[in-house]
C-alpha cells in the first residue's frame, strides 16, 4: 500500500512544541511504553484479562487489512486491560462497557472516538494526539483549522469511576464526562478549553484532586469538588483571555485551595452553589490510594493474555515491507502520512454536455506522462514518472457521455478533474455523445491525491477529441482552473527528478513553482537540469505546444541542438560544469531560450555558467529544506519521549543535526533562527538517546527541556511563518 500524492498536500508532522498547551504525562507513563506496534486486523476481544506488557499500539485505518470504512471495536463487559497505550485515530471508534483500566493509556487523535461507559480507570492517562498537520508550502494548520478539515477526536466517559488518573486538555482530547466521578485526578486545560465555553464535566464528583487551570472549572456545570485544589484561581491571571468577566457557580467543598470570591484580574467570579444530588457516578466503589475496586464490576476470572496474543499486531518496518508489496486496498491514499481529509470512489462520474450532432472522438485510447509524489519512510519525498491514459468505450447508445477515474482517488484530484472536464467542454462545445471515458494510471493499485495531474488530464481529454498523439519523453505536472490557467502545485523538485529516472526529456511546471526549479540549482547543481529540459507552463496552450509531437522548427531544432550536447555531458558526469563553461555551450543555451523564453533549463544554466545563479534557496525552499532534514529531530519530540527513548539511534539525530548546520548557509537568513532552535532541541533529544532515561525524575527533568527548546523552534517559526512578506512569498 504504498503512498503517493498528486500535487498539493497535508503533511503529517509531530509537535513542535508540548510547552503550554501540552500538560507533562505523570511520572509513571515514562515507563508505559517500550516498543510502538500497529493493529493489522480488526479482531474483537472476547471477556477476558489482557495485558499489553507496556506496548503502544497504534489503531489507525491506514494500518488495517483489509481497511475498513467506518470501524468500531467493542471491548465486552468484564475486561481487564492493564499497561498498554492505546492511540485512536481515522474514523476508528473503541466502545468500552464496563470494562477496568489500569494503567492503560487513551490518546485520542483527529477523527477518532473512544467510548467509556460504566468503566472503572486506575492509574490512567487521558491524551491527545500531539501529531500537527503541515500544508505543502511548511505552514501549519491550526488546530481548529485540522478539527474542521479532518474532524474532532471525541472521548466520551459515562457513569464511570476514575481514579489516579491525568486527563489533558478536553479542547483537545475532544473529552467530555457525565455522570462520573474523579478521585484523587489531576485534570488539566490551557486556554482554549476556556474560551470554548463548552460543558465538558456534567454532573461530575470530585474528590481529592487537583485542577491545574481555572479553564478546567470554566467547563464544569453541576459539578461537586471535595477536598480539591486549584492553585491557579489565585493567580494573576487566571482567566486573562476571556473577553468579558463571567460568573461561575461551584459546589467547592472543604477545598485545599480556599475559593476566592472573583480571580485577582475579576475575569471569574465564583458563587459557591449546594451540590447537586446526582453528581458523580451511581456506582458504589472504594478508593484509599491503593487499588480501586467497583462493586458491579467483576472482573473476569481468566489468566492475563498479552494483547500481541490475541490481536494481529505489527511494527511500522514490517508493516512498511509488506505494504510497499500488496496493492493498495484504501479508499484514497490519505495525504502524506496517512491522514484522510476526504475521498471518492472510483463511481463518481462527471456527465459532459452533448457535443453537436456528427461529432465524435477520434482516439479511442490515448496516452501521457504524469508525474507523482510518493511519500518515504524515511519522511521524504520521491518522484516518479507515471503513464496515465484515457479510454473511450462506445457503450452509452445516445447518452451525454460520462468521465471519471478508474479507481479510487482523493477528493482534490476528484475536484482537479471537474475543472478540467469543464475547460474540455467550454474548449470543444460539448462531448461527442455515447462514450464512458475513464482515466487511469498505469499504478492503478495505489491510492492517489491532489490536483496536480489536472494539466495531464486535460491533454488526454484533448487527444480523445481531436486525435492529437503527444511526445512520449514529454512529462507535465500542475493545477488548471477552466479558464485553462495552470496553477502551482507541491513537490516540483521531487518530480523533477522522477522525470529524469523516468527517461523523460521534456519535462512542464507551473510557473508559479519557477522558484523550485531555481532551488534544485542551489541544491544540487546544474546536473539535474542538465539531464532533462525543464519548461513554464502558464497556460493549458503552453502545455499543448511542448507536448506535440510536430513543434515549431525553432523550437524543435533548438531542442535538439539541446539534447545533442546533453548526451555528450551525461557521458561522464564529471565533465558537466567544465563544458558548460564553454563557449560553445552557451550559445546553445542561448539559441534554446531565444526560442522558448519559458525554458527555465537554458535560463538558470546560463546563469550559473555566468556565475550569476542564486546562492540561497527560496523562502518556501528554505522552509522545506529545513524541515525534510530535520524528521527525525521532528519524530523525536512525540515519538522518543514516548517510547522512552528507546526506538530512535543517537546517530538518526546526527545525521539530520548534521544536515541542518551544512544546509544552513544555503537557506534563507529569515529560517535561521528557525533553523537553529531545531538544531538546540535536537541536541537535547541527542543527549538524552545517548544517556537513556532511566526514573521518573529524569523523565520530568527532560520533558522540561525539551519543553523549553520545542518552544524556542514553535517561537521561531510562528514568528516566520507569520511574517508578511514571507506570507506574500509563499502565496498565503
Amino acid at each position: 500500500m504504498k503512498k503517493i500524492l498528486i500535487g498539493c498536500r497535508l503533511v503529517l508532522c509531530l509537535p513542535l512544541t508540548l510547552g503550554s498547551i501540552y500538560a507533562v504525562p505523570p511520572a509513571w507513563y515514562a515507563k508505559t511504553v517500550k516498543e510502538v506496534l500497529y493493529l493489522r486486523e480488526p479482531r474483537p476481544l472476547p471477556r477476558g484479562r489482557y495485558t499489553g506488557n507496556n506496548l503502544k499500539i497504534n489503531i489507525a485505518d491506514e494500518f488495517l487489512m483489509p481497511a475498513p470504512t467506518p470501524l468500531e471495536l467493542d471491548f465486552a463487559k468484564g475486561t481487564v486491560l492493564e499497561d498498554v497505550t492505546l492511540e485512536v485515530r481515522d474514523r476508528i471508534t473503541l466502545n468500552l462497557r464496563g470494562c477496568i483500566l489500569r494503567r492503560v493509556v487513551l490518546k485520542s487523535g483527529p477523527n477518532s472516538k473512544i467510548n467509556l461507559e460504566g468503566c472503572a480507570l486506575e492509574t490512567c492517562y487521558v491524551d491527545c494526539d500531539k501529531a500537527r498537520y503541515r500544508r505543502a508550502n511548511g505552514s501549519y494548520y491550526t488546530m481548529e483549522e485540522v478539527h474542521a478539515e479532518i474532524g474532532e477526536p471525541k472521548v466520551s466517559m459515562k457513569d464511570c469511576v476514575v481514579a489516579d488518573t491525568t486527563l489533558t486538555s478536553p479542547y483537545l482530547s475532544g473529552l467530555t464526562a457525565t455522570r462520573s466521578t474523579f478521585l484523587s485526578c489531576v485534570l488539566e486545560a490551557y486556554a482554549e478549553d476556556g474560551k470554548q465555553k463548552n460543558v465538558r464535566y456534567l454532573q461530575c464528583a470530585f474528590t481529592s484532586s487537583t485542577v491545574s487551570s481555572s479553564d478546567v472549572l470554566l467547563n464544569t456545570s453541576q459539578c461537586l469538588f471535595n477536598d480539591c485544589e486549584c492553585p491557579d484561581v489565585l493567580s494573576a491571571d487566571a482567566g486573562g483571555h476571556l473577553t468579558e468577566a463571567v460568573t461561575l457557580p461551584l459546589a467547592w467543598e472543604k477545598g485545599r485551595t480556599e475559593l476566592p470570591s472573583a480571580t485577582a484580574n475579576g475575569k471569574i467570579r465564583f458563587e459557591l452553589a449546594a451540590a447537586t444530588p446526582e453528581s458523580g457516578s451511581a456506582r458504589s466503589h472504594q478508593w484509599e490510594g491503593g487499588r480501586l475496586k467497583v462493586s458491579d464490576l467483576p472482573e473476569a476470572d481468566a489468566a492475563s493474555q498479552q494483547l500481541q496474543e490475541v490481536w494481529k499486531l505489527t511494527d511500522f518496518k514490517t508493516y512498511k515491507a509488506s505494504a510497499n508489496n500488496a496493492p493498495a486496498t484504501t479508499p484514497a491514499t490519505r495525504p502524506a502520512t496517512g491522514v484522510n481529509v476526504g475521498g471518492t470512489s472510483a463511481s463518481a462520474v462527471i456527465t459532459g454536455a452533448p457535443a453537436p450532432a456528427g461529432v465524435a472522438f477520434k482516439s479511442r485510447i490515448n496516452q501521457v506522462n504524469g508525474l507523482l509524489i510518493s511519500q518515504l519512510a524515511s519522511g521524504g519525498e520521491a518522484g516518479q514518472v507515471t503513464r496515465m491514459s484515457l479510454t473511450a468505450l462506445p457503450s452509452l447508445g445516445e447518452s451525454p457521455s460520462t468521465l471519471k477515474f478508474n479507481q479510487d482517488v482523493g477528493d482534490s484530484m476528484r475536484k482537479a478533474l471537474n475543472e478540467v472536464s469543464k475547460f474540455s467542454q467550454l474548449r470543444h462545445g460539448g462531448w461527442p455523445v455515447g462514450h464512458a471515458l475513464e482515466i487511469g494510471f498505469e499504478d492503478k493499485y495505489i491510492g492517489k491525491d491532489g490536483p496536480s495531474a489536472a494539466v495531464a488530464c486535460a491533454l488526454l481529454l484533448e487527444a480523445a477529441i481531436t486525435g492529437s498523439k503527444w511526445d512520449p519523453a514529454f512529462a507535465v505536472t500542475g493545477d488548471m482552473n477552466a479558464d485553462g490557467s495552470v496553477q502551482p502545485i507541491g513537490g516540483v523538485q521531487a518530480k523533477i527528478r522522477g522525470a529524469t529516472k523516468g527517461s523523460c526529456k521534456l519535462v512542464g511546471v507551473p510557473v508559479k513553482n519557477e522558484k523550485s526549479v531555481m532551488d534544485i540549482l542551489v541544491l544540487e547543481g546544474p546536473a539535474p537540469l542538465v539531464g532533462i529540459t525543464v519548461f513554464g507552463i502558464k497556460t493549458f496552450e503552453e502545455a499543448l505546444l511542448l507536448a506535440a509531437t510536430e513543434r515549431p522548427q525553432a523550437l524543435q531544432s533548438a531542442l535538439t541542438d539541446f539534447d545533442t550536447m546533453r548526451t555528450v555531458m551525461l557521458r561522464d558526469p564529471r565533465q558537466i560544469v567544465p563544458l558548460l563553461r564553454t563557449p560553445h555551450a552557451a550559445q546553445r543555451l542561448q539559441a534554446l531560450l531565444a526560442a522558448a523564453p519559458n525554458c527555465y533549463s537554458a535560463k538558470y544554466l546560463l546563469l550559473y555558467v555566468q556565475g550569476r545563479m542564486p546562492r540561497t534557496l527560496s523562502i518556501g525552499g528554505s522552509i522545506e529544506a529545513a524541515q525534510s532534514s530535520a524528521d527525525s529531530i521532528i519524530s523525536a519530540i512525540d515519538h522518543d519521549v514516548d517510547t522512552n527513548m528507546s526506538s530512535l539511534k543517537g546517530d538518526e539525530l546526527g545525521t539530520s543535526l548534521n544536515k541542518l548546520r551544512t544546509l544552513r548557509p544555503m537557506l534563507d537568513q529569515r529560517v535561521w533562527p528557525y533553523v537553529d532552535n531545531l538544531v538546540a532541541y535536537g541536541e537535547v533529544i541527542r543527549g538524552a538517546l545517548l544517556n537513556p532515561v532511566r526514573s521518573g525524575a529524569r523523565y520530568a527533568d527532560l520533558v522540561s527541556k525539551s519543553n523549553r527548546a520545542a518552544g524556542g523552534a514553535k517561537a521561531a517559526y510562528d514568528k516566520l511563518i507569520n511574517d508578511v512578506q514571507v506570507r506574500e512569498e509563499l502565496g498565503l
